[in-house]
């Protein structure tokens, strides 16, 4: 991605208004992952080829229980970027949700495979 993408997304996700929001899309009560899924959006339209932002997205999406867009953001994630070890884990993840036994275990060995490979070559 270009420099000025991340710095204009960067800028976005520091604005002051948003001072106390919670983005963050981790499991619990009060996250608010509707938001989290509209500003992820946003970055991704600013930065469309960032494979990161596609990633947090579908966290977003599965946590919120919107198990297909989750899957479709992996997915997204993993044709942006084939090592992003959390794209195959999420693709899995989506999978499991859906009923989708085989294709979530595809995708975890998939990340077993990415992340023993990724770790052999530091």
């Amino acid at each position: 991605s270009p420099p000025s993408c991340e710095i204009t997304v960067l800028m976005r996700a520091t604005d002051p208004s948003l001072e106390g929001a919670d983005l963050t899309p981790r499991r619990g009560a009060g996250k608010d992952y509707e938001r989290a899924v509209q500003y992820y959006s946003e970055a991704i339209a600013l930065c469309p080829t960032n494979a990161i932002y596609y990633g947090n997205r579908s966290l977003a999406h599965l946590r919120a229980e919107s198990y297909g867009y989750a899957l479709a953001d992996a997915t997204r994630a993993l044709e942006l970027d084939g090592a992003y070890v959390k794209g195959y884990y999420r693709r899995a993840a989506s999978n499991m949700a859906l009923g989708k036994f085989k294709a979530a275990l595809v995708s975890l060995q998939l990340c077993w495979g990415t992340k023993r490979h990724l770790q052999g070559c530091q």
